[in-house]
C-alpha cells in the first residue's frame, strides 16, 4: 500500500518526539517535555489524518473516551449539594477548610484537590492517548511489514542501552565506588524500564527474521536473515546487559520473568526448532551468569542510604489505601497524589512524597474506583490481542511480534508493582507506542 509522503513525516515527529523525550531525562521536567510532547502530538494528529481508514474498535475507544472523560471532568466546577452527597470526603474537607479561612462555603468546586496539578498531568496523558491512536492505524497501515511501526521503540532504547554500558564501564575504570547506570534518566528503574520493554522485541524480531528468511528459502535461512537475527539478538544482549548494570532489582525480575515466559512461545512457533536451542540456551545462561556483582549486592541488602528501600515502600503502600479508602470513588484527580496523601502520611514525614511506588495503587488513588475500572477494561483489551495469537494463532504472519509485545507489556506490567514508570512521560509514551500496536488489527495478519 502506497502511503502519503505526511503519513511519514507524522511517523517521522512521533519518532523524534520520542527520542527527545528519553534524551532530556525522559521528560520529567515540563520545560523540555513540552515540545516533545507537542510534536508527538501534531505527528500523530497528521497520520490519523492523511493515513487511510483502518476497522474502527469502538469497544477499546469507548474506554478510553469514558477513562479520559473521567479525567477532565474532575476538573469541572460542580454544585456542593452534588459534591456532598456523592463524594462526602471531598466535600468535608474542602467545607472544613473553607470554615477556617472564611470563604463561601457554598461556592462551586472541582473534585481534584489540586486542579492544577492535573491539568499539568493531562497535558502528559493527551500526547500519550494520540501516539496510542496513531500507532494503531500504523499497523493497519504496514500489516505486511508492521516491524516498522516498533522500529522507533527498539532503537531508541537500544541507543540508552549503550550509553549506560558506557556509563558503567567508565565507572568501573575509574575504580572506587560503582554507582548505577541511568542513561539520560534521572532513576535507574525508569532507565531499566524503557529498556526492559525492548527486550522482548528485540530477542522476537531475531526469531521473525530467522523464520521469514527460511520461508523463502523453503528451508534454510538466507545469509540475511542470519546477519539481521545475529544483529537483533545482539541488541537484546545489550538490552539486557544496560537492565543488568542499571542495578534495578524489580526491572532485572521483570525481565529475566518475561524471557521465561516469551522464549517457549517463540521456540514452539519456530520452524526449526534444533537451531533455536543455542541462541535460547545462551540466553538462559545470560539471565543466571551476568548479573554483576553489584547487582547481587543490591540482592543481597538493602544499602542504608538507599532513599526509597523495600520496608518505605510498604509503608508508602499502607498509607496509599487509607487515602484510596477516604475517597475511594473520586480518588483525589489526576496529578494530586502527593496533596492527597498529606492526611495519612507517617512514613517519610520530610520528604516529599509525590509517587506511591505501585502504578496501580497511585492510579486508584487519583482516579478512584470510578476512574481505575474503566483504566483496568482498557488494559485487559490491550492485552486481548497479543495473549490471543500468543496462543491461538502460531501461524500469524505477524506471531512474533505479537509475543514481542506481550512481553513488553508483561515487563513494565511487573515493574509497575514496586515504582511510577507509568509517571514518566517517556516511558509512558514508549508504553502507549506499543500499546496502539498490540491492539492495531493489522497485528493478526496471515
Amino acid at each position: 500500500m502506497k502511503l502519503p509522503a505526511a503519513i511519514w513525516v507524522g511517523y517521522c515527529l512521533m519518532a523524534v518526539s520520542l527520542a527527545a523525550a528519553v534524551l532530556f531525562t525522559g521528560g520529567v521536567y515540563p520545560d523540555s517535555w513540552e515540545w516533545s510532547a507537542l510534536a508527538a502530538s501534531l505527528g500523530s494528529i497528521l497520520c490519523v489524518l492523511a493515513g487511510p481508514k483502518v476497522p474502527k474498535a469502538r469497544g477499546g475507544f469507548i474506554l478510553l473516551a469514558l477513562l479520559l472523560g473521567w479525567m477532565v471532568l474532575s476538573l469541572a466546577p460542580l454544585p456542593p449539594v452534588l459534591v456532598e452527597h456523592v463524594f462526602p470526603a471531598r466535600w468535608s474537607a474542602v467545607a472544613a477548610a473553607r470554615q477556617i479561612t472564611g470563604q463561601n462555603t457554598g461556592g462551586w468546586l472541582a473534585l481534584s484537590l489540586a486542579p492544577a496539578a492535573t491539568l499539568e498531568r493531562l497535558l502528559d496523558v493527551v500526547p500519550a492517548l494520540a501516539v496510542f491512536v496513531a500507532v494503531r492505524e500504523m499497523g493497519w497501515w504496514w500489516r505486511d511489514r508492521v516491524w516498522i511501526a516498533a522500529a522507533p521503540v527498539m532503537i531508541v532504547a537500544w541507543c540508552e542501552s549503550v550509553l549506560g554500558l558506557v556509563q558503567f564501564g567508565m565507572m568501573r575504570a575509574a575504580g572506587g565506588d560503582v554507582a548505577s547506570a541511568t542513561g539520560t534518566y534521572v532513576n535507574r528503574n525508569h532507565f531499566a524500564g524503557l529498556l526492559e520493554m525492548a527486550f522482548p522485541l528485540a530477542v522476537a524480531g531475531a526469531f521473525a527474521a530467522w523464520r521469514k528468511g527460511a520461508a523463502l528459502r523453503k528451508g534454510a535461512a538466507s545469509r540475511s536473515a542470519v546477519l539481521l537475527s545475529a544483529l537483533l539478538l545482539g541488541a537484546a544482549g545489550c538490552l539486557l546487559a544496560g537492565v543488568v548494570v542499571s542495578l534495578s532489582r524489580m526491572g532485572f525480575v521483570a525481565t529475566a520473568l518475561t524471557a521465561l515466559v516469551i522464549m517457549p512461545m517463540l521456540v514452539v512457533a519456530g520452524s526449526s526448532r534444533l537451531r533455536w536451542l543455542v541462541p535460547l540456551a545462551a540466553l538462559l545462561c545470560i539471565l543466571l551468569l551476568l548479573p554483576t556483582k553489584e547487582l547481587k549486592q543490591r540482592f543481597a541488602y538493602t544499602a542504608a542510604n538507599e532513599e526509597v528501600n523495600t520496608d518505605t515502600r510498604v509503608a508508602i503502600w499502607r498509607d496509599t489505601l487509607q487515602l484510596v479508602s477516604a475517597h475511594k470513588w473520586s480518588g483525589t484527580g489526576l496529578g494530586t497524589y502527593e496533596r492527597g496523601l498529606y492526611a495519612y502520611k507517617t512514613t517519610k514525614p520530610t520528604n516529599t512524597l509525590d509517587f506511591a511506588h505501585n502504578d496501580y495503587l497511585q492510579i486508584l488513588a487519583e482516579l478512584g474506583i470510578a476512574g481505575w475500572l474503566p483504566a483496568a477494561a482498557l488494559a485487559v483489551w490491550i492485552l486481548w490481542r497479543p495473549v490471543r495469537i500468543a496462543l491461538w494463532h502460531r501461524s500469524a504472519g505477524n506471531y512474533e511480534l505479537a509475543v514481542g509485545l506481550l512481553g513488553a507489556l508483561l515487563a513494565l506490567g511487573l515493574h509497575s508493582l514496586t515504582d511510577f514508570n507509568l509517571y514518566i512521560p517517556a516511558n509512558a509514551l514508549a508504553l502507549a507506542w506499543l500499546a496502539g500496536l498490540a491492539v492495531s488489527p493489522g497485528l493478526l495478519e496471515d
